[in-house]
Order: C-alpha cells, then structure tokens, then sequence
C-alpha cells in the first residue's frame, strides 16, 4: 500500500496493518508477562555491568510492529496489549498505572507516527532538529532542577557516586552547555531545512553513513554506560527513595521485589540520550537526503522512525508522579521524590537503548528479506 495515512482508520484493516498488529500483539505478550513471570529473562551476570535486572524487549517489539503497521489503531492496540500483559512481582499495578501507559502507548503511538507520516525532505530535517533539539533541552532542564534540589546528596549520603549538573559560581555550567548545543544544533537544522536542493543521487552512500552514524551512537552509548556506572542493592535503594519509591523502580523496570539500580558515573545520566539524540539526528539527515534526493523530494522514515523517540516518556512520567499534581487527587497519592528521577532516567535510557539495538537488527534483517524477495 502506497497510500499510508497513519489516522486512516480504514487501512487497519489492510492485511500488513493486521497481521503486524496480531504479531505484534502476541509478541508483547510475551516478552512482558510470559518471560519476565518465568525469570528467563533474569541473566545474573549482566547484573554487575547494567540494569535493568529483568531486560525485556517489549519496546523493541513495539517499534517494529508499530512501524511496519502504519496506523493509529494497530499502535494504540499494540501498545494496550503491552499495558494488559505487564507483569508485575508485587501483583498489583496501582503505583504504576499511568507510567505504564506513558510507556507503551505513548511509545506506540510516535513509533508509529514517525514511521508513516510523508513529508519533504526540509519537512524532514526541520522535523530532526526540533525533537532532538527539544529533547536535549529536556535533559538539561531535568538536571538543573535536580541540582537545585540537591536531589544527588541522597545518593552520596549512601556512597553512591552519581554523576550530576553541579553548579559552578552559581551556575549551571554543564546544563547550560547541553542547552547552549541543542539550541545550536536545532538552530542549524532549521536553517538547513529552507534551503531547496535538488540532486540525482546514485548509490546509497549517504544512506549507508547514516546507517552506520545511528548504530555507532546506540553502541557507544551503551558502551559508556557499561564502563562507567556503579550499582547499588535494593536496602540502598530503599534509604535513597524510600520504600514506596522504590517499590515503583521495581515495577517498572526490575520485575524483582528486591531490585539492583545504576547510577552513572563519568558523566550526568540525563545527558546520554540527548547525545545520542544527536548522533541519530546527524545520521537521519544523511538518510533524508538520499532519499529526498536532496530536500525537496518526498520521504518516510519507515523504520528510521521509531528512533526519533527518546526521552520524552521518562520526562513524562516524573511529570505525570510530580509532587504538584499528585496532590490533586482526593486522598492523596504516592508521588515520585526528586532523587528517584535519576534511576528512571538511567533505567529507561539502559532499556530503550538496548531495545534501540534489538530493534536495528531486525529493521535490517527485514529490509534484506524485502530486498532479496524483490530480486
């Protein structure tokens, strides 16, 4: 089908968008509850170079199923039957609800919308510079409210080293460099995507560095991430957060009652995925111009797409367990304290990565399927 539009809620029922959603579906299912609830997916001896301890690849599968779908139903209903699947050791979903619709059906519904919606190739470039911009503004901004919160003196109390956004003379020095070059490199591709360029390209060099500029970002980060951090137990944990706190960490991302957590050491934890951000922007807009043939040819990212989601969905989750708005619901509710923002970064940033990579592959994987299908 040719003519995909993600809100077309007709084309659901094209076979492709079908059959993605009923894999998709199953698959979720079980790599959310089926393998978690069996502990296959508890390997010990990663436990002393990354978190978290139970890896699931849900998201992985939520990118490619959500990416060859291309609607709006398929994503909303894969990413609700990641939700229904959820396996949980304590047996209840009450501290959790609204994180896990934040993650799967947020996750869902972008991986799917990147993926389907066509546009020119300035559409395109301007579209990079502005999520990752943003998303590197997210990172600074997080971490100066952190440091005004002293929310790493929990951490060091505990002799947990942590990296964080100290300031320097009063002033957020790293943060505002983070912020300082996401503006520019938003400010750049801006500029970039107005101007007009028509080029016949032959080969797919420009594709291939991209290619290569997307992979070498996801492994280094992950490669950073394994050299430099440090973990602490669940009684750790538990006089850093509080019990209730961390009773949420588990549940969302260690799938044990008595997790092990990570804090980045050589450098601020909230930085790494707008790094990242970046390496993958530069990446797409060499995989935009070859496919736009410059910047005024139409392109769809396909399943380039999911990799523009980053860290939106942990800023929403300490968003959405905010202090402010928990305490508008009647009773009172659990809210997240500041210095557990540091693990839902760090654990959400080893997860998505890892199911970046997972998710590369097979998008690869495909694609050499669909090339040799057409020879």
């Amino acid at each position: 089908m040719t003519n995909v539009k993600y809100f077309h809620l007709g084309q659901f029922f094209s076979l492709r968008a079908l059959l993605s959603t009923f894999f998709g579906a199953g698959l979720v299912a079980v790599t959310e509850f089926l393998l978690p609830w069996l502990g296959i997916l508890q390997a010990e001896t990663l436990w002393n170079w990354i978190t978290p301890i139970t890896i699931t690849f849900t998201l992985a599968i939520i990118f490619v199923s959500c990416a060859m779908a291309k609607n709006v139903v398929a994503s909303i209903l894969i990413g609700a039957a990641a939700v229904l699947s959820f396996y949980n050791p304590y047996e209840t979903v009450e501290l959790g609800l609204a994180a896990l619709l934040i993650i799967f059906i947020v996750t869902a519904f972008f991986a799917g919308f990147f993926a389907s919606i066509e546009m020119t190739g300035r559409t395109g470039l301007l579209l990079i510079g502005i999520v990752f911009g943003l998303q590197g503004f997210i990172g600074s901004g997080v971490s100066i409210f952190l440091s005004l919160q002293e929310a790493q003196t929990d951490f060091h109390n505990n002799s947990v080293r942590i990296s964080f956004g100290e300031f320097i003379n009063n002033v957020p020095v790293w943060d505002t460099i983070v912020a300082v070059f996401s503006l520019i490199f938003m400010i750049i591709f801006i500029i970039i995507s107005r101007k007009i360029v028509t080029k016949q390209l032959n080969g797919k060099k420009f594709e291939i560095i991209g290619q290569i500029i997307i992979l070498l970002s996801i492994i280094g980060a992950l490669a950073f991430i394994v050299l430099s951090n440090t973990i602490f137990d669940y009684a750790t944990a538990v006089s850093i957060f509080g019990e209730t706190n961390t009773q949420f960490l588990n549940e969302m991302f260690s799938k044990v009652p008595n997790g092990s957590f990570m804090a980045i050491t050589g450098l601020n934890g909230l930085y790494i995925l707008p790094i990242v951000g970046f390496g993958i922007g530069i990446g797409l807009a060499f995989i935009t111009y070859q496919r736009a043939e410059g910047t005024s040819g139409k392109i769809r990212y396909n399943f380039e797409g999911p990799f523009f989601i980053l860290n939106l969905v942990p800023f929403l989750i300490i968003c959405a367990y905010s202090y402010p708005l928990q305490n508008l619901f009647e009773g009172g509710y659990f809210y997240l304290e500041s210095a557990t923002w540091f693990p839902i970064f760090t654990e959400f940033t080893n997860l998505l990565l890892i199911n970046l990579l997972l998710a590369y592959v097979i998008f690869k994987i495909i694609t050499i399927i669909k090339l040799i299908a057409k020879k």
